[in-house]
């Protein structure tokens, strides 16, 4: 009995496909999850950049700021809060 050692072994086409669809599932997850947590990101960055910023960077960073707290959605961020105290 002869081995190739070289070569990796063939895998099922069941463990292809399971391996393609968690991949897609992984990536439309990662997806929402920054589509989710992009605002507060936005957020937490242009705070720090506008604490070192001066002159016209300073108002376009306050600029950057407001317009991402504008598209949290604090509604949902309230009922979170709500589930989580009752």
């Amino acid at each position: 009995m002869s081995q190739n050692l070289l070569t990796a072994p063939k895998a099922s086409s069941r463990v292809r496909f399971c391996s393609r669809s968690l991949l897609r599932y992984g990536c439309i997850g990662f997806r929402f999850v920054r589509h989710k947590c992009s605002p507060w990101l936005v957020s937490a960055i242009a705070l720090l950049k506008l604490v070192f910023a001066s002159g016209a960077e300073r108002i376009h960073e306050q600029i950057r700021y407001f317009s991402a707290i504008a598209r949290i959605d604090f509604v949902s961020v309230y009922g979170f809060l709500n589930d989580l105290l009752w």
